[in-house]
């Protein structure tokens, strides 16, 4: 019995996103899209405002209508707006942009996809955030 490759997402269904980073943009989103292509992968960009619940749902539907199913669901919370100062003098518009980037925008995708995931009665999160969703 061969045991099985580390990392091997051969017909799996994965949505990765990237809140607030260079994943968030077009043209680097179209460059990932060519590489996953080039390694012989299938590969879909759907733009979506992982802070608005409605973006989020959307997204997943959409992943459903092209794929019929999410395997994975990998959330990359990376805010661009750093909250300087202490709890007395943080602005409370940034330390909230932060908070929706670093740690809502999950919650928001994951209250999407794990009733997709419990569907096919398996599917995997992973969650990361900057050192501002802490």
């Amino acid at each position: 019995m061969t045991p099985p490759k580390a990392f091997d997402f051969e017909g799996e269904v994965a949505i990765v996103n990237g809140a607030g980073s260079r994943m968030a943009d077009w043209e680097w989103s179209q460059e990932t899209k060519r590489m996953v292509e080039e390694k012989g992968g299938t590969s879909e960009v759907i733009q979506a405002d992982v802070t608005s619940e409605d973006s989020c749902e959307q997204a997943i539907v959409k992943t459903i209508e092209l794929f019929g199913i999410v395997h994975v669901l990998v959330n990359i919370g990376i805010g661009r707006w750093r909250c300087d100062g202490d709890v007395i003098k943080v602005d409370l518009d940034a330390w909230d942009r932060d908070f929706r980037i670093n740690v809502a925008s999950m919650v928001l995708m994951c209250r999407h996809a794990i009733p997709e995931m419990r569907k096919n009665g398996r599917g995997a999160i992973v969650n990361m955030s900057s050192v501002s969703g802490l």
